[in-house]
């Protein structure tokens, strides 16, 4: 039974995929805890989901500091959680592009994996029995993905979470310097946490959810930009016919599902692709890679926080 009275955090829940969901889930009735750093973005949309009728409180912090993060759990509604979608992410181009984060990682780790690990290990035995946990990767960290290759994202190399977290010092043999390799390293990352974290937590069902490219949203800053404006002016049309496109709209129906659904209980991790369960890449499967990967990144986190 789906405790209806207990909420869900969405990271990165003020604009794009994010904000979409937690419309979504806020007008079915779900209590929605409102990710965004900063305080105005995510006020209003607080503001949109209790105006419709629903229920939803803030919870402002910049996932680019850790320290910050762990500080701001004091403030974290003392309510059941039913659920977290990891949603937040970022891509830079090169390693400073967006500047380090606080503690001098590289901003593409810290925000998409490292934020996210704190995450998990802070709210995770706090999540009921029965709930959902998805954490959102993406189609770029699959070889196989013809889309993600068409537009010369770089597939992953795996390298060990130190040096994705500190890409500028990396040996130049690494390509680290790559931009699209260091996202797609973080999407197949975020595969890793979610197989590791079901074995940790079996009381509640973890997916790692592949949105597909949402050409209504900042994704489209995965592509490169000789790209974008075809997708932008065209995407809306092409995408019911393309496998790996979709508006935001119709993966927030997706999530909404697999939140609230009781179909989806207690199917333990699964990989889906929009709504379809499917493989992810070979090396996504990996266990060895995905323990030297929670492992590394929590001694990151925990280090971080103990300055």
């Amino acid at each position: 039974m789906i405790n209806p009275d207990a909420a869900v955090l969405i990271t990165g829940a003020t604009s794009g995929l994010g904000k979409e969901c937690a419309l979504a889930l806020g007008a079915a009735g779900r209590t929605v805890i409102v990710h965004g750093r900063r305080h105005d973005a995510a006020d209003e949309v607080v503001k949109q989901i209790r105006k419709k009728g629903g229920t939803a409180l803030p919870f402002v912090v910049d996932f680019s500091d850790l320290k910050a993060l762990d500080k701001a759990f004091q403030n974290f509604p003392s309510l059941p959680l039913h659920g977290v979608m990891a949603n937040a992410g970022v891509i830079s181009r090169r390693p400073k592009v967006l500047g380090l984060s606080a503690q001098g990682y590289d901003m593409t780790f810290a925000v998409n994996v490292l934020a996210h690990q704190l995450i998990l290990m802070k709210l995770s035995d706090r999540v009921l029995e029965g709930g959902r946990i998805i954490i959102v990767t993406s189609g770029v960290h699959d070889p196989r993905n013809r889309l993600s290759r068409f537009a010369r994202i770089s597939e992953p190399k795996w390298v060990g979470a130190q040096h994705l977290a500190h890409a500028d010092e990396a040996p130049p043999e690494l390509d680290l310097s790559n931009g699209f390799l260091r996202y797609s390293a973080s999407k197949l990352s975020n595969i890793f946490q979610a197989r590791i974290l079901q074995e940790k937590f079996p009381h509640f069902d973890v997916f790692a959810l592949n949105p597909g490219f949402m050409v209504d949203t900042d994704l489209i800053h995965e592509v490169p930009s000789f790209l974008r404006p075809f997708l932008k002016s065209l995407g809306r049309i092409i995408t019911p016919f393309v496998k790996s496109m979709r508006l935001s709209s119709t993966t927030a129906k997706d999530v909404r599902s697999l939140l609230e659904n009781l179909d989806w209980k207690n199917g333990g991790f699964a990989y889906l692709d929009g709504n379809i369960i499917e493989s992810p890449s070979p090396n996504a499967l990996r266990h060895d890679l995905a323990t030297e990967l929670w492992k590394d990144a929590s001694e990151i986190v925990e280090s971080s926080i103990s300055l």
